[in-house]
């Protein structure tokens, strides 16, 4: 069943280690995009550790492509500890992995 951007939802966390865990769930698209954008610049602002968790994503256009983008370019450049979970939707794995981006993208596993 789609999903509305009503359905759209971030929770936040946090890990034994400290890291902030960031779990989206919903579809991530030029609607939504902002929204996870805003709370991921919050955490780099902070400096936080940030482990974002896309298991609950359904859809991610190129506008939620360029959130992570964005937030592992800033990261690298800042310093700041930015990464993906380990468990991704297949069909996200495979939008990295056709696209070329999980080669760029730092992945992590949660605790």
């Amino acid at each position: 069943m789609p999903t509305s951007p009503d359905d759209f939802r971030i929770e936040q966390g946090v890990r034994a280690d400290g890291a902030t865990v960031i779990s989206v769930f919903g579809e991530v698209d030029l609607s939504t995009a902002d929204q996870l954008e805003a709370a991921l610049v919050a955490l780099a602002a902070q400096r936080r550790a940030a482990v974002l968790d896309l298991s609950g994503v359904e859809f991610m256009d190129s506008s939620g492509i360029g959130v992570l983008v964005r937030a592992t370019r800033d990261a690298d450049r800042d310093g700041w500890s930015f990464a993906l979970a380990a468990e991704l939707p297949e069909a996200l794995s495979r939008l990295f992995t056709l696209s070329g981006l999980d080669e760029f993208l730092h992945v992590d596993g949660l605790s």
